[in-house]
């Protein structure tokens, strides 16, 4: 039932885990397996890959081929959705179907085949660019003079960058926050800067004094497998960097070791037992506008624990995001797809999961926002009286608007990995195998993985 329990946990995870003219002189490559590269009409025919088509990237299709009748857009979709987003219900998607899409979009890229133009989520972005499997898009930029970089957030760039180039386009992001309750800190004495990065040593500490005082708890629902997953990516770099697993080591021994000590002091539960009204932090982070604007006002936003507690901007992840098949010889169709998706006009479209990268849309969405729940025009997830005033909504506006020009750690990992690692953890969290035998193994099975 925990394993079950992870993978519920990862689903979730990752499934939240969703310009006009020809100026770009993108190069072209020999065509793709998947792209037809002309209809009959003599159109160049664009083919995006997706686990499973939405209404925003429906509605963007439709409104980019009007604007560029010389290029068609089909969406490849690998897991076709039963009704619709909005009043009807869709097939849930499985852990075995994205493990399948994964697999099989990683094997026809790496043969030299796939589409033209990949969504990214829950594809091994690490692998695809050591194998050279993506265009630079840096370079496309750079020779782009149509291309309106400055209404992009530069940082998200910098920070969505593996070495000195960018491979993956990020159309939107959330806020890795958490969400504290002022009241219950307040009443507890204890004092957390918002402002500062801590470490979960430091959580520790203040879990003890609650733990010690009996009227509140650490977090809410925050189970030991998930918190593993949050530590990986927390340190993905060091423990998967360039390709080279580095899990028989210390550093992973550490951090395993920390989790399961964390549990076994009884400072957070297994299992959703939690009672909400107790948890002082709630791993919620700002996934939308709504969210960000809805939070209780005896909530404020947090800095996330991390194993280091070290600063290194805001960390962030990627809702949506697109790469460019190295093999497609429509590159530059592709690229006038993607700018057309970074576009005010796009990225302020109540369908876009996520804040946006385009500034001047995310302004207007927190400010849209707030015109709405001011009107009282629709229905809300929590009750009026726990919403906070004009005034307070207004300032987290600009303490959103702040985070985001302030992000700089992008958190990302390959979902295979993170698997195998979870897996194997299972046997060191029940007590049947030493953190030495664990490590050893996930460095093995890792090491078979990346190699493949």
């Amino acid at each position: 039932m925990r394993k079950l329990g992870f993978f519920v946990m990862l689903s979730i995870v990752l499934l939240l885990s969703a310009c006009s003219g020809n100026g770009s002189g993108a190069p072209t490559g020999s065509p793709t397996g998947d792209s037809k590269s002309l209809t009959k009409g003599g159109k160049k025919t664009v083919v995006v890959s997706v686990l499973r088509n939405n209404r925003f990237l429906e509605t963007a299709v439709r409104s980019f081929e009007e604007k560029h009748k010389d290029i068609h857009i089909e969406i490849k979709e690998y897991k076709a959705s039963e009704g619709t987003e909005n009043g009807k219900s869709r097939e849930a998607l499985s852990m075995a179907d994205v493990e399948k899409y994964v697999q099989s979009v990683t094997t026809q890229v790496i043969s030299g085949k796939g589409s033209d133009l990949i969504l990214m989520n829950n594809l091994p972005q690490n692998k695809f660019v050591t194998k050279k499997l993506l265009v630079n898009l840096n370079d496309l930029m750079a020779r782009d003079s149509s291309f309106a970089r400055n209404a992009l957030y530069a940082n998200i760039l910098k920070a969505s960058q593996d070495g000195d180039g960018l491979y993956v386009m990020p159309l939107s992001l959330s806020l890795e926050t958490v969400q504290g309750n002022t009241k219950l800190l307040k009443k507890a004495n204890i004092s957390v800067d918002k402002n500062n990065p801590w470490s979960w040593s430091q959580f520790k500490d203040v879990a003890k004094k609650l733990k010690q005082q009996g009227d509140s708890e650490g977090y809410y629902n925050l189970i030991m497998s998930p918190l593993l997953y949050d530590y990986i990516e927390d340190n993905y770099v060091q423990l998967v960097g360039q390709g080279k697993p580095n899990f028989d080591s210390d550093l992973f021994r550490n951090m395993m070791k920390e989790i399961k000590s964390i549990y076994d002091e009884g400072l957070l539960s297994e299992g959703f037992t939690s009672d909400p009204n107790k948890a002082i932090f709630k791993m919620v982070g700002i996934t939308n506008p709504m969210v960000a604007l809805t939070m209780p006002s005896d909530f404020d936003y947090y800095q996330k624990p991390s194993a280091s507690g070290k600063k290194e901007g805001v960390p962030f992840k990627t809702m949506d995001s697109f790469g460019i098949n190295s093999k497609s010889g429509v590159q530059a169709e592709a690229w006038e797809f993607i700018k057309f998706l970074l576009s005010e006009e796009v990225q302020a479209s109540p369908d876009l999961f996520g804040l946006p990268i385009n500034k001047v849309a995310a302004d207007k969405k927190l400010n849209e926002v707030l015109q709405i729940i001011e009107s009282g025009s629709i229905e809300l997830p929590i009750s009026k009286d726990m919403l906070p005033n004009s005034e307070t909504m207004k300032k987290r506006i600009t303490e959103v608007q702040k985070l985001i020009s302030e992000v700089g750690a992008r958190r990302s990992s390959d979902m295979k990995v993170l698997t195998i690692a979870m897996e194997e953890f299972e046997s060191f969290k029940n007590g049947q195998k030493s953190a030495e035998e664990v490590s050893k193994l996930i460095q093995n099975r890792v090491t078979t993985y990346l190699n493949e």
